[in-house]
């Protein structure tokens, strides 16, 4: 039975191990996007100056809107952080920003997704940069399901027949040559990564397959819609829509009405006749309110509470929390960052491990044949 393990780990592990890496490697830098932008951008998300009044929405919009050429803010990210700056999505184009000064109105920065290194990232890690997302999601994906058995299959032959040899197996060793120390490295932190990596697996196949998606939505007792919710992230890939008139005149009396609804928040953004929420207790960065005003009072008339939903939406941003690690603070990110780290290591470190055994030795075997020949 072990020697059949051995071979589905082998064999599953030479066509995926790229693909593995990749992702791998890809995962680890999108983990911290937010700090490494923050780090390489920092005007754009900090305000040089505290202390003044913030400008109410009412006139900070339209200030904004000045500055802009051939666009106008469709949405304002309004943050509890007496630092921070305001985050303005802008209506024309997908995904493109303008990082606002509340005390001032001055525009500090703009940014669009698609044209970052990051959205490289994402796109290798999602799709292997096809523009269709077809194929190389699929690629993706199939990748993805052989990491599940590879690591299954690394955990059942990592425990040793031998039980005297159990704690060898946690070890190791630098001083018995690099065949050894790249064995020990791929066995032991295998073995420390593959539960996070066994999470990060699992959860990122909710991206790839539909009959997947609805598979865990069924096992959580979840009605499945037809229109297939939840699909990416980051919701369309841009499609120009009709251009609504925004009326920002009532943002600010909204804003009031919502803040006064919940005890605190880290952010709340507010667009036309609606507001999103982040509460300061939400068990990750996905868990928003939704609440929908009135557009010319700003009281609000419904919400949507995160955790009464029961639906293919909320199962998602679940499954995006425990894909990121954006669950349990940074330490759990900082783990999940670690483990991504090791599993793009490990292809690398097997691929030695099987030409040094199956390759090389193999090699010496024949020299050795035709030289007693």
């Amino acid at each position: 039975m072990r020697r059949f393990i051995k071979k589905i780990h082998i064999w599953l592990s030479i066509p995926a191990g790229l693909i593995i890496t990749m992702l791998c490697l890809t995962g680890a830098i999108l983990t911290f996007q937010a700090e490494i932008l923050e780090i390489c951008y920092p005007e754009r998300y900090f305000v040089k100056e505290t202390g003044k009044e913030k400008i109410p929405l009412d006139k900070l919009v339209p200030m904004v809107n000045q500055q802009l050429k051939d666009n106008t803010v469709a949405s304002i990210k309004v943050t509890s952080d007496p630092d921070r700056t305001y985050t303005a999505t802008l209506a024309e184009g997908f995904r493109v920003w303008a990082y606002v000064d509340p005390y001032t109105g001055e525009i500090t920065g703009q940014s669009q997704y698609s044209e970052g290194f990051f959205y490289v990232m994402l796109s290798l890690h999602r799709w292997m940069m096809d523009g269709t997302r077809t194929w190389g999601k699929y690629t993706v994906g199939i990748a993805t399901i052989l990491f599940v058995f590879i690591i299954i299959s690394g955990l059942v032959w990592w425990v040793p027949s031998d039980k005297k040899r159990l704690k060898a197996r946690f070890r190791i060793k630098t001083k018995n040559g690099m065949k050894r120390f790249l064995y020990d490295i791929h066995i032991a932190l295998g073995m420390y990564a593959s539960i996070l990596l066994l999470v990060c697996s699992l959860t990122g196949l909710m991206w790839s397959f539909e009959w997947y998606r609805n598979s865990v939505a069924r096992l959580f007792g979840v009605e499945v819609q037809q229109s297939g919710a939840g699909h990416s992230r980051g919701g369309g890939r841009g499609e120009k829509k009709e251009k609504e008139t925004v009326n920002a005149a009532v943002w600010q009396q909204a804003f009031d009405h919502v803040a006064g609804k919940v005890k605190s928040y880290d952010y709340i953004t507010i667009a036309d006749g609606s507001a999103t929420v982040l509460g300061s207790d939400a068990p990750h960065l996905r868990a928003t309110d939704r609440y929908i005003f009135d557009k010319r009072s700003g009281e609000v008339t419904s919400s949507v509470i995160y955790s009464e939903q029961k639906s293919v939406s909320k199962l998602m941003t679940w499954a995006y929390a425990l894909h990121v690690g954006a669950f349990g603070g940074i330490i759990v990110r900082i783990l999940t960052c670690l483990a991504c780290i090791i599993g793009a290591t490990l292809p690398l470190t097997g691929y030695y491990i099987f030409y040094r055994k199956h390759i090389k030795n193999n090699s010496k075997k024949r020299a050795r044949k035709n030289i007693v020949s």
